[in-house]
């Protein structure tokens, strides 16, 4: 599917909304013409401003619980549908929607993927080094589930809109027709760690700022300004 044909197609429906009846009787019928031409259906137009974007970020396949809550709470404040991409490479999640929102989220997660692996090994490196290392992973976890908490609490999550949720559900199951299909995350828990490592990574995440663009009409900003 060449994205300058289906652009061409989407110029002449364009201008077949015109007020004027014969430039609007001769957009749709070079619209057809074209489509013809180019072998494109009316789902392929449709979906001409959806798309998916994958994280830069390799996670597990079946992600600790705050990868996935992160991953969900950004999916959110970005109105798309996340995924998982695994190829030879490993797993990404992978989101979905109209293009420009899918493309902030997953750089979003990308931004704040990276500050939580540092914020992780930065409580690490706090705990005492006579500490199994399976102790020290289940408190790093429970440490990172609270920075999580506390930094998608700053994201501005709304619930998907019905007929959006519908639009991307559709345009997902014209994808998986055409061999892309992409996997839901299954996340796990490791049991273990304590209330003080989770309150530690609360406040930790309290000094990452997020800010969401409103309705995707603006870049995503995201910062970490560090507590004197």
């Amino acid at each position: 599917m060449n994205p300058k044909h289906l652009e061409k197609i989407k110029k002449c429906f364009d201008l077949s909304k015109s007020s004027n009846p014969n430039e609007a009787a001769n957009a749709l019928a070079m619209a057809r013409k074209l489509m013809r031409k180019y072998g494109l259906s009316d789902e392929d137009i449709e979906f001409i401003e959806m798309g998916e974007t994958t994280s830069k970020s390799r996670i597990q396949r079946k992600p600790v619980v705050y990868v996935g809550v992160l991953v969900s709470e950004i999916a959110k404040a970005f109105q798309v549908i996340p995924m998982l991409e695994t190829n030879f490479e490993g797993s990404f999640p992978q989101f979905i929607g109209r293009k420009d929102a899918a493309m902030m989220a997953a750089y979003a997660f990308d931004v704040l993927y990276r500050q939580l692996m540092n914020a992780r090994k930065q409580y690490l490196s706090t705990l005492n080094p006579r500490m199994r290392k399976q102790n020290k992973t289940v408190r790093a976890d429970r440490y990172c589930e609270g920075w999580v908490i506390s930094v998608t609490e700053n994201l501005k999550a709304e619930k998907l809109p019905v007929e959006e949720e519908t639009r991307i559900e559709s345009y997902m199951k014209h994808q998986s027709q055409a061999g892309k299909e992409p996997e839901q995350a299954k996340s796990m828990r490791r049991k273990g760690g304590s209330r003080d490592d989770y309150h530690s990574g609360v406040l930790d995440g309290s000094n990452v700022q997020v800010n969401t663009p409103v309705h995707g009409t603006e870049q995503a900003k995201l910062s970490h300004s560090v507590a004197p």
